[in-house]
């Protein structure tokens, strides 16, 4: 896992050529404008997607989920937004893997938040369980974000 400011997105150069691929594109803005869906930057290798309006909501309403091939990498354009964590060692699959989607639901209890506004990233590896949309402040919020997919 990687939490930072976009601004320093350069200092993880090397991880890989797709991570570089994305941090390159993140860098240049281009993904404020993107369209609702899936957005193709380098085939199946590095894309995002742009969700219509997704609302932030409690904790008991949201999901955690996990990958295998994919690092996510979450950036909101505009609002706020809460990701939660869970270390693998302590969350159980409750949804098996689904190949095609790159992802396995899970449950356990999140023991890390960090937050995002249009100034910070977060980077997750397969492995690493997290719950996105979870609402920051009193009440859920609609926001504006994007999800880069780099091949891991």
């Amino acid at each position: 896992m990687i939490y930072g400011e976009i601004k320093e997105l350069n200092c993880y150069r090397g991880i890989s050529k797709a991570f570089d691929t994305a941090i390159d594109y993140i860098l240049s803005g281009k993904y404020k404008d993107g369209n609702f869906g899936k957005n193709i930057i380098d085939g199946d290798v590095v894309y995002f997607n742009c969700p219509e309006k997704p609302m932030t909501k409690e904790i008991k309403d949201g999901i955690i989920e996990g990958h295998k091939k994919y690092i996510d990498i979450h950036i909101v354009i505009e609002g706020d937004e809460n990701i939660g964590y869970v270390p693998a060692s302590k969350a159980k699959v409750t949804k098996e893997y689904d190949a095609e989607g790159d992802y396995e639901l899970l449950s356990g209890d999140l023991e890390m938040f960090l937050h995002l506004d249009n100034t910070k990233f977060l980077a997750l590896f397969p492995g690493e369980p997290h719950m996105a949309l979870v609402k920051y402040g009193e009440k859920p919020a609609t926001i504006k974000k994007v999800i880069f997919k780099v091949m891991a």
